[in-house]
């Protein structure tokens, strides 16, 4: 059977409890509500298929196409507005649509939990786009994405690199119509921890509910991507909040690289071999080697992995803007698969302080946006200035 003694050896993907012919393993939160695989011992029968489904045991990769790519964006304003980077994810997932597939991807439910949720009808994509930056539940999803691809029914699958490769190797066999979709990843907090820093916000700085939360808000002229907002309800109405990373709790700790699971710094999918169709991306950097591109408009890097990636980009560059760039050099520069993320040095303490007083504790020593002056001031410069400061 799976156990798992040391957390990094664990993505939290959940494709063990889907495979298990019994029925005994469940999702237990540990260290920052991060979920492991706990086994009900009295009714395992140790067939292994736990062990054997498991991605990171089986992450080797025998993959002999010569990865190409490139920067785009979409053509149509809208499209590239409402993503967080190019509008690629859409753009993608519209020509699939057109060819009967359904699509896959996290959303936010009613209740703000992430969750991997289906779109069977094109209207249905919105719920889909935008950068969601905890982890999403595939609870169902396994035994239904194989239960459609036995059917004959075509889908794609946009998720982490760690969930694609836990699709493919729950699926055991290679699906033609079956399209997969990955993206670069820094690493996934909770939901948990996601859950109890918005309700410190509701508490301390909205006085109302929050309804709706949006990661990567595209502010014309912006100065940074980060920026978030979210609607709340009072008891008066429903009101919009808005502004940089640092002033909402949760979004900070991200961008801290503090709260991850931890997995995530010691990323085994992190890397160049790629279990998917296509990989897509920020292309933070694209100034460097394109010239005349403003980045703050949303431009994404994508990576053909696969034949089956390359004919559908192909299909699709009549909605899109393509530079391309030479992939090499990029790994050279370390703009793209440069490792995973590193392990915060405070990393420990911020666990404890959290264990003993919680997200009031972490917002008194960590998430205070007080701590962020300076960034506010640098944001707030001109665009010129902020370039010469930069040289």
């Amino acid at each position: 059977m799976i156990q798992i003694v040391n957390e990094e050896n664990c993505c939290g993907c959940g494709a063990c409890v889907a495979v298990c012919p019994k029925q005994c393993i469940s999702m237990k939160e540990r260290t920052l509500g991060c979920l492991y695989p706990e086994i009900d011992n009295k009714i395992c029968i140790n067939c292994g298929r736990c062990e054997k489904v498991c991605p990171i045991n089986r992450f080797p990769l025998n993959n002999d196409y010569e990865q190409s790519l490139y920067a785009a964006y979409a053509k149509d304003e809208n499209v590239r507005n409402s993503g967080s980077s190019g509008g690629i994810f859409q753009i993608l997932a519209t020509k699939l649509f057109a060819d009967s597939y359904t699509v896959y991807g996290a959303a936010f439910d009613q209740n703000l939990q992430l969750k991997c949720t289906v779109a069977e009808k094109e209207s249905d994509l919105k719920y889909l786009l935008k950068s969601k930056y905890l982890q999403s539940s595939m609870q169902s999803k396994f035994e239904e994405i194989k239960d459609k691809l036995n059917r004959n029914q075509r889908v794609m699958f946009c998720s982490t690199p760690c969930q694609v490769a836990a699709l493919k190797s729950y699926l055991n066999t290679e699906y033609e119509n079956l399209f997969t979709v990955d993206f670069f990843c820094h690493g996934v907090p909770s939901q948990r921890f996601f859950d109890e820093c918005i309700a410190f916000d509701e508490k301390h700085k909205y006085k109302g509910k929050v309804i709706r939360y949006t990661f990567r808000e595209k502010k014309k002229k912006g100065s940074t991507p980060h920026y978030y907002s979210c609607d709340y309800k009072t008891k008066q109405a429903i009101k919009h909040s808005s502004g940089y990373y640092f002033d909402s709790t949760f979004y900070t700790a991200f961008q801290k690289y503090i709260c991850l699971r931890e997995s995530c710094y010691n990323c085994i999918f992190s890397g160049r071999d790629r279990h998917s169709d296509i990989t897509i991306g920020d292309f933070h950097d694209v100034n460097k080697y394109i010239d005349g591109i403003n980045r703050f408009d949303g431009v994404s890097t994508v990576i053909i992995n696969t034949e089956k990636g390359s004919r559908l980009f192909k299909s699709c560059e009549k909605e899109i803007n393509v530079f391309p760039v030479d992939i090499e050099k990029l790994i050279e520069d370390k703009i793209i698969f440069s490792g995973c993320t590193k392990r915060p040095e405070k990393r420990n303490e911020f666990i404890k302080e959290y264990n003993e007083n919680g997200i009031k504790g972490l917002y008194r020593k960590y998430l205070n946006p007080k701590f962020y002056l300076l960034n506010r001031i640098y944001y707030s410069m001109p665009k010129f200035i902020r370039k010469i400061m930069n040289r």
